[in-house]
């Protein structure tokens, strides 16, 4: 993420989405980069760009000890909570560090974070990039964190096609309004179907993009339900939106959580990318 005016609307300005955020692990959030990881030699260096509490990265790190794992993250909070989870556990192989993924060349200053001048094997971010104001900034920056031969991969999510089932009149308004807030904090919903163009632009060749796919992820079980109508109502609730809609959308959510065939989807677009010498 990128700008303090933006720590309100997704992950950033919430204790529950953080808490969710740091339950996020390899495999179910991001299996697309265990080959990539796989592949790495010992003492290689891999970086996420918008890490959060840091789920991802410490189950990365104690997956592979060979390895070196960098988080950074715009919300401070986030950070800290990455930090005492990786004490906790005594997990020593990674780091995190407070910063802009839009001027990720800072931390190059900061202990540790040195390989961000160049000396990444794997730079990937996972939904964290369409929320910073400058995307082609961000991307660009991960590439140069990029040594030659390295990989950069971006996940991101496409707001345009989210869907849920059943709809209701507060679920419709969801799904209409949650870009629209998106959009209203400088950030890009629809980025997902933009990412082949703007890796592009940042300096990578035809040649040198590696893979793009789609990936959804879909959540149907009763149990996960509740925790993303609180998660996401206390961000409607937080809201300018007038307070109709907030109540019409609220009871939405609820009452489509209590479907037992309600299912919702969250569409993504994985770009991978290698850079040449």
């Amino acid at each position: 993420m990128a700008s303090e005016n933006q720590k309100d609307w997704m992950a950033s300005g919430s204790d529950l989405m953080r808490r969710a955020m740091q339950n996020r692990r390899l495999i179910p959030d991001v299996p697309h980069l265990k080959p990539i990881i796989d592949a790495l030699p010992a003492g290689a260096v891999v970086c996420e760009v918008g890490c959060g509490p840091g789920g991802i990265t410490l189950d990365i790190a104690q997956q592979y000890p060979e390895l070196t794992v960098l988080g950074m993250d715009i919300d401070d909070e986030s950070i800290k909570l990455a930090r005492d989870a990786a004490e906790k556990a005594g997990t020593k192989n990674v780091r995190y560090a407070q910063g802009d993924a839009c001027n990720l060349d800072k931390l190059v200053e900061v202990e540790g974070f040195e390989a961000l001048d160049g000396g990444c094997d794997l730079v990937y971010s996972h939904a964290a990039i369409m929320h910073t104001n400058n995307q082609l900034a961000a991307i660009s920056h991960m590439r140069h964190a990029s040594k030659a031969h390295g990989t950069i991969s971006l996940h991101e999510g496409d707001m345009g096609l989210f869907f849920a089932y059943p709809e209701n009149p507060g679920v419709k308004r969801w799904l209409e309004t949650f870009p629209v807030l998106g959009l209203s904090k400088g950030a890009d919903p629809y980025l997902g179907r933009k990412l082949v163009s703007l890796v592009l632009a940042a300096g990578y060749a035809h040649g040198q993009i590696k893979g793009v796919s789609m990936a959804a992820q879909m959540q149907w079980r009763p149990q996960v339900k509740p925790g993303l109508v609180m998660g996401f109502g206390q961000i409607i609730k937080t809201s300018e939106l007038e307070e109709e809609d907030k109540k019409l959308i609220v009871e939405g959510l609820e009452e489509w959580s209590k479907c037992e065939d309600s299912i919702v989807s969250f569409p993504g677009v994985i770009v991978t990318a290698v850079k040449e010498a």
